[in-house]
């Protein structure tokens, strides 16, 4: 390829990604189309990699950088076996040689492309040679090099972890799981270790970097730390589309540094001195580490001070409101408090320390979110299934067990709950008439809606006697003045009624409905 082909590539490459058309060799006119569609060639033959490295190593233009990187990658996918594993260690080479010389001067979109190249490259030869496999130990280099390159390593790792955890096209199962199993057995504790040391030198200030480098350098060990608690462990192939989180099925070989104090102290300082996106990440961390198995810790013991120490944790958010401003922090720790007494027994929680200021503070908190529904709708389920979750376990609770007179305080507390959203939700109806459109309603939120239902049943049967009573005391008044409205207009439709008339009746009718769902 020499300087005129060089210089017709990257204004094919302009056009195709700015839409300003361009010149061809014989004097046409290019749009982005045509543009396309002459760029795609370079993905069609392998004979094509020496151009795709050449315009890699002359080319200033980003454009052109990014065209080169997408063209290897997909003739790396499709080209693979064409390949012997010599050519194939001295393209991995190139590439990660490549980012680390060029890496800080390129754009995020030609960085991420280069990235996703390598870490391909590194799945698909992961068994041909050893090289591939010591993918982590040659980022550990960036990471002790500028802080530019700290940032291009963990971008490496997150997307090493996110291609080594997800089926690639064209690729069987059984070869995915394959490769999968050995990364997580050879690297991803290795990767996960990267990822804690250097959120620990962030917060020791080891790391010598700026404003914004902090954050790019805090979100990414951030995310990081959530790929490796979330890779697919057991090839389980967990849905991703849902936010709901099961047992983390980590290796026995983690077990020393997530029962290690400091790993959750750490995460729970970052969620406190920061700002999303990584508070939310850290939080999300958090829920990851809650979520671990069982068997994971030795002995009850054991497990019972991990617990300890995320209660004192909880406690210490919820007593000062950190964070809870920010509404993406407010939905990640709702998250969190769902999924406490999913991942642990109520005999457990009722014999940590301070467990009647948690329920307290828990209670507290749940009266707000519910009381402020409009900020947070879709986290407020999380909320109830804690609460649904404490009732159903306590009849295999022993009344003797852990702190006395716990059942009649969550007895006390429920109520309280109950109550606060059956009021809240009432309250809400006048509250969206008069907005005028500005509020969304809840009854409109289908899957919202049914959502805090499912979860409503379990809260009224543990206090049946006293939430019936509540129910009635609002639904017989209700119903009466919703008689005495419908007299009152008589055949009439409500629209011919006077607006305030219509507008009460409108609210009669949405609170009626909000009981009848809750019924």
């Amino acid at each position: 390829m020499d300087a005129s082909q060089l210089s017709q590539v990257e204004a094919l490459c302009e056009t195709l990604y700015t839409g300003a058309p361009c010149t061809g060799e014989n004097g046409e006119t290019i749009d982005r189309n045509a543009a396309q569609s002459r760029l795609l060639s370079l993905q069609s033959s392998a004979d094509y990699i020496p151009q795709c490295q050449h315009i890699l190593d002359q080319s200033q233009s980003q454009y052109a950088r990014l065209v080169a990187s997408n063209a290897l990658t997909e003739l790396i996918s499709t080209h693979w076996n064409n390949f012997t594993v010599p050519q194939r260690i001295d393209i991995r080479n190139y590439v990660l040689s490549y980012i680390a010389n060029q890496g800080p001067s390129l754009q995020d979109f030609v960085t991420n492309s280069l990235i996703k190249l390598v870490c391909r490259i590194t799945k698909l030869g992961w068994f041909d040679d050893a090289t591939h496999r010591e993918l982590a130990d040659d980022v550990t280099k960036f990471l002790q090099a500028s802080v530019d390159h700290c940032i291009l390593g963990l971008k490496i790792l997150n997307q090493l972890v996110d291609e080594l955890n997800i089926p690639t096209s064209g690729r069987t199962l059984t070869q995915h799981r394959k490769t999968s199993v050995s990364f997580r057995d050879v690297c991803l504790f290795k990767v996960f270790q990267l990822g804690l040391t250097t959120l620990k030198q962030l917060q020791s200030r080891t790391i010598v970097a700026d404003q914004r480098q902090e954050a790019v350098l805090g979100d990414q060990s951030l995310s990081l730390t959530v790929r490796c608690l979330n890779f697919d462990f057991i090839g389980t192939n967990p849905d991703e589309s849902t936010e709901d989180v099961g047992t983390i099925q980590v290796p026995t070989a983690w077990r020393s540094v997530l029962q290690d104090s400091s790993t959750i102290e750490l995460l729970f300082e970052f969620y406190k001195n920061t700002e999303p996106p990584r508070s939310s990440k850290a939080m999300e961390a958090i829920i990851l580490m809650c979520s671990v198995r069982r068997s994971l810790f030795p002995t009850d013991k054991d497990r019972a001070e991990f617990l300890g120490r995320v209660m004192v944790g909880i406690r210490d958010l919820l007593s000062k409101q950190i964070g809870f401003a920010h509404q993406d922090n407010y939905h990640e720790f709702c998250r969190l408090l769902g999924r406490l007494k999913a991942n642990y027994q109520l005999s457990e929680l009722v014999k940590t320390e301070g467990y009647l200021e948690w329920l307290e503070l828990a209670s507290n908190f749940t009266v707000q979110s519910v009381t402020n529904w409009q900020y947070c709708t879709n986290s407020i389920h999380y909320l109830l299934a804690l609460w649904g979750r404490l009732c159903a376990a306590v009849p295999y609770v022993r009344p003797d067990t852990g702190v006395q007179g716990h059942a009649e305080v969550l007895e006390n507390q429920v109520l309280t709950v109950v109550e606060s959203y059956i009021e809240s939700m009432l309250g809400s109806v006048e509250m969206i008439i008069s907005s005028d459109g500005a509020l969304d309603d809840p009854l409109d939120d289908d899957g919202s809606l049914k959502e805090q239902l499912d979860r409503l049943p379990v809260l009224c049967r543990f206090k049946y006697a006293e939430i019936a009573q509540i129910i009635l005391n609002k639904f017989d008044p209700l119903l009466n003045k919703y008689r005495q409205a419908i007299t009152h207009i008589g055949l009439s439709s409500t629209a011919s009624a006077p607006s305030d008339v219509s507008t009460q009746f409108f609210i009669i009718e949405g609170q009626l409905t909000w009981l009848t769902y809750i019924i």
